[in-house]
């Protein structure tokens, strides 16, 4: 083997503090082959402040196990970890993900992101290590552990340094996650996936960024929101009725997904859809898509709807029938300065598939729309109750027609 420690080799004269920086660009693997290089290089991969493990660069899992606990058991216990990432598809026993979580923690890391299929174990689930979820060094937290579970207790410290948290698969003993983003003072942004929970209360001063995506909860508990400097939220889980909003005055941009909806007269416990529009009356942007199979009712669902004096963009994703025409005129009246609105039929029956997909009509003045400066229509054809929809539209905004290379049969 040829030394590289010859003259020239301007890279190794650089300080250790400079070549753990390059180090830290690459793989964990990769920096561990750059020990062979020279007697200069042979101690550096050990000290880099960065961890990254990828399954995809290791034949096999026990290559990837030996590199991981080799990487711990190489560094000393008072050098701090700035990065621990962990990418894996298949099973690896929980033994191993929480020890090195806990190494991490102990090391006053600052960003985890571990990607891990559902560990071996007696139940298949394993518990968050509770000195990752109270170290105070830590910015940013992505956890993809399906099945594991969070476990925090009242009064305890949080994460103080704490402003991105990702859980996904994720599940909540009792109040846990919620005491958890409590304790988070500068949590800015949060986002939860297919997580599971009995009871969600999210209360963060500070959060700025919120997403709730396909998540399941208690049917008779309540989910309570209050985010004061919240800009953007996105709330894709079934449960909207029962979903609390508060101090979103600063909200700017929002989407909903609604699936079926009980009754506001149902004998079974249920909460208005209407309670989680007020929370988002103050925004400039809405997304709004509906897949029940029970048609939207302004008198079971919407008929305590506030008034949305900011908003400039409505989208609706609804399967578009004559009954809900009713619903969207009665939306569209709470919406006095709405200038872009985007209606896209979510399901469509044609004998034959034409390309009339879109019609769009821009420049709307007078009538009850008078803000309204462009309609689009998606998956639109030439039925009754969508002509007399568009002719709804023309009506109420006064509208200069414009068929955008649309087939459209009907005007």
């Amino acid at each position: 083997m040829v030394d590289t420690d010859l003259k020239g080799d301007t890279i190794s004269e650089l300080p250790d503090a400079v070549l753990h920086q390059i180090l830290s660009f690459l793989s964990t693997r990769e920096a561990a082959r750059t020990s062979v290089l020279s007697t200069r290089w042979r101690p550096l991969w050990s000290a880099v402040p960065s961890l990254h493990f990828y399954q995809e660069e290791f034949p096999r899992r026990e290559s990837l196990l030996e590199l991981v606990e080799g990487a711990w058991a190489a560094r000393d216990a008072d050098v701090t970890i700035s990065t621990f990432r962990l990418v894996v598809s298949e099973n690896i026993d929980r033994c191993y993900v929480r020890r090195w979580l806990e190494n991490a923690a102990e090391r006053n890391v600052e960003e985890v992101e571990i990607e891990v299929s559902v560990g071996s174990g007696d139940d298949g689930s394993g518990i968050v290590p509770d000195y990752l979820l109270r170290c105070q060094s830590l910015r940013s937290l992505k956890l993809v552990l399906p099945l594991w579970k969070v476990v925090f207790d009242d009064g305890a410290v949080g994460p103080g340094s704490l402003t991105t948290m990702h859980l996904k698969g994720i599940q909540s003993c009792k109040s846990s996650l919620g005491t958890l983003i409590s304790s988070c003072p500068v949590l800015q942004e949060l986002r939860l996936e297919d997580c599971y929970f009995d009871l969600l209360k999210i209360t963060a001063n500070e959060l700025k960024w919120l997403t709730v995506s396909r998540c399941i909860f208690d049917a008779y508990n309540e989910v309570v929101i209050s985010t004061p400097k919240l800009l953007s939220f996105h709330y894709t889980s079934g449960k909207a009725q029962g979903c609390f909003i508060r101090d979103m005055a600063n909200l700017v941009d929002a989407s909903i997904v609604l699936f079926n909806l009980s009754l506001q007269n149902s004998s079974v416990r249920a909460w208005s859809v209407s309670e989680i529009f007020k929370g988002l009356s103050h925004a400039s942007s809405l997304t709004i898509t509906y897949l029940g199979n029970q048609q939207l009712s302004v008198e079971e669902h919407l008929q305590y709807l506030p008034i949305f004096l900011n908003l400039k963009y409505l989208r609706l994703n609804i399967l578009f029938s004559r009954e809900c025409m009713e619903a969207i005129a009665y939306m569209l009246k709470h919406m006095p300065d709405l200038e872009i609105l985007v209606v896209h039929n979510e399901l469509v029956w044609y004998s034959i598939i034409e390309e009339h997909i879109w019609w769009t009509s821009k420049e709307l003045t007078g009538g009850m729309l008078n803000r309204l400066k462009e309609i689009q229509l998606g998956n639109f054809g030439s039925s009754n109750h969508e002509t007399e929809f568009i002719e709804f539209l023309v009506k109420n905004g006064r509208i200069a027609q414009d068929h955008d290379g649309s087939s459209l049969h009907q005007k």
